[in-house]
């Protein structure tokens, strides 16, 4: 059997491995009780940053941790009623919008279907940016409910019961869609725990400019005014570390079969770890149920279409990234000296978000009606793009601490739901008929798939020296039977699609100004099949620019 047919295997005992080893822990990290003994030091290490006393009133059978803010039950579940009224409303008052969705009647034998059988749990055939926004939609549901004081947990619950309200009952006239309840609570859990860690870090900074930057989330500083006669800043637990970039450069990328371009490039890359006794003198055991790590990068790349690109969407943005990743149950140990010498080792699950989009095709748009519609014109020039969920997997995040010097590395595995462009249907096109194969893929260009991901990034910083090195592996394939017209599939191809990426990157902060200079090279090796056609291509990019370090 090939190694695409042992796939499907391999991803769903790997997912199902990852989850049964994380049940067995829970009993056994539940057991391990935390130890302190964290000493006073008078002195630190040479560019770090250590204070002048610490200790920790707590005993070896205690916690030692502060009690948090109440949790607003009935507010959360007000706001969140509130967000699905109006979510409805905007549904149905552009209805003529979504006629070509609906398949069912407000009878009791259409809805019988609809609620008692599985003949509606299917992937809609909506387009790539409808469907992708359901992230968005879910980080708006988690809001509701994290900046309300609810554990992650209980908000990805939340995220999860008001999308299913919302497939079942709002849009009763349409299939229950898959994609969109696995992008609402596994995508809005990656991307609205990052943005809630990120906006409440802002808003309890004392600089007027960076607690400005807490309106970024308007939920959160809503909720904050409404509790201002008893603050949460009272029992928020300051990180261990923080890091905010802010980058601007020039970038060269050069792709198989589409020549080279020079494009500017900005972006924004964000680091909470939430442990606060982290990279401080002491030893530490102990068992984190609430976030420990998030991260947030986002970056995107301007320039104007080239000549040749006669059937791509005007404007700037020649390509957007989004990563999210957080870490919402882990072991934890650290032994650091008086020094500042020692290592932190962290070993959790967790849960990321990846998005890709380049600038795509005037006919890969969201006014594209499936059937109502003609198919593109062959060969087809879609372009890359995907929203993956990695929902859930392994990180080990190990810090190493010496004489001005620091060492962090990170690796995980996960496994994948995503929306994921068939890397070959360009190729395909070309010499096959797209017609009657799957609805998302002969209008849009993209296919629902599952499959697994694995990455590894190390960062050191050296002085006044940074170096980053990271490499990542993925392996997709196609979700069969599910398809909103499964019925009318005359041509089953099945996308198989893989991507691995590495990057390169040193930079040098200047002595006097939190300004570092940075160069790099990135490359990204992209792979697919469509039945008896395969295609592949690899893109090197070389980039340098100024980052400015908050």
């Amino acid at each position: 059997m090939d190694r695409v047919s042992d796939m499907k295997k391999s991803v769903l005992a790997a997912g199902l491995a990852a989850l049964l080893l994380g049940a067995a822990a829970l009993p056994a990290l539940a057991a391990v009780r935390p130890r302190f003994s964290l000493s006073s030091s008078g002195s630190s290490s040479p560019g770090y940053a250590r204070p002048e006393a610490f200790s920790l009133a707590a005993s070896a059978g205690e916690e030692g941790q502060e009690p948090g803010m109440p949790k607003k039950w009935r507010r959360a579940i007000v706001q969140l009623g509130v967000v699905a009224v109006f979510s409805t409303y905007k549904y149905w008052r552009a209805y003529h919008e979504w006629i070509e969705d609906w398949q069912f009647e407000l009878t009791f034998a259409d809805q019988y279907r609809r609620f008692l059988t599985t003949e509606a749990i299917r992937f809609d055939s909506n387009a790539y940016i409808t469907n992708w926004t359901h992230v968005v939609g879910g980080a708006l549901y988690y809001e509701m409910a994290r900046t309300n004081y609810l554990t992650w947990a209980e908000s990805v619950l939340a995220s999860f019961v008001s999308s299913a309200m919302y497939e079942y009952v709002s849009e009763w006239r349409e299939v229950i869609s898959v994609n969109d309840m696995f992008l609402t609570t596994f995508g809005g859990y990656s991307l609205g725990e990052t943005f809630f860690q990120l906006s409440d870090y802002f808003h309890h900074r004392k600089s007027p400019l960076l607690k400005a930057l807490g309106f970024m989330n308007p939920i959160n500083e809503f909720n904050q005014w409404l509790d201002r006669k008893n603050p949460a800043s009272r029992t928020y637990p300051e990180p261990g570390w923080a890091s905010l970039v802010l980058s601007a450069g020039w970038r060269r990328s050069s792709e198989t079969g589409r020549g080279s371009f020079d494009a500017g490039l900005v972006g924004l890359e964000t680091q909470l770890i939430r442990i606060p006794e982290y990279g401080k003198p002491g030893t530490l055991k102990k068992v984190l149920r609430d976030t420990s790590l998030s991260e947030l990068s986002i970056s995107a790349v301007v320039r104007q279409p080239l000549h040749g690109d006669v059937d791509l969407r005007p404007g700037l943005n020649q390509e957007t990234d989004l990563y999210a990743r957080v870490v919402g149950l882990s072991w934890y140990r650290q032994s650091i000296d008086e020094l500042g010498r020692g290592t932190v080792l962290s070993i959790g699950l967790g849960s990321a978000l990846t998005y890709l989009r380049k600038r795509n095709a005037v006919y890969d748009a969201r006014n594209v009606p499936v059937h109502m519609a003609p198919l593109p014109e062959t060969p087809t020039d879609f372009r890359d793009k995907m929203t993956v969920t990695h929902l859930v997997g392994p990180v080990v995040d190990w810090t190493r601490f010496g004489r001005r010097l620091k060492v962090r590395a990170v690796a995980d595995a996960y496994v994948d739901f995503a929306l994921m462009n068939a890397f070959a249907f360009n190729a395909y096109s070309a010499v096959h008929p797209i017609a009657g194969v799957k609805t998302t893929l002969n209008y849009y260009g993209y296919s629902y798939v599952y499959g697994g991901s694995a990455s590894g990034r190390v960062d050191v910083d050296w002085g006044n020296l940074w170096v980053r090195g990271l490499f990542s592996a993925h392996l997709w394939k196609s979700w069969e039977g599910l398809d909103r017209f499964e019925n009318e599939i005359t041509n089953n191809v099945n996308p198989v699609d893989s991507r691995t990426h590495f990057v390169f990157q040193a930079g040098w902060r200047l002595p006097s100004a939190p300004v570092r200079a940075f160069i790099g090279v990135e490359g990204i090796h992209r792979w697919g099949r469509i039945g008896d056609v395969t295609a592949a291509s690899q893109e090197t990019r070389t980039f340098a620019g100024l980052s400015y370090l908050f």
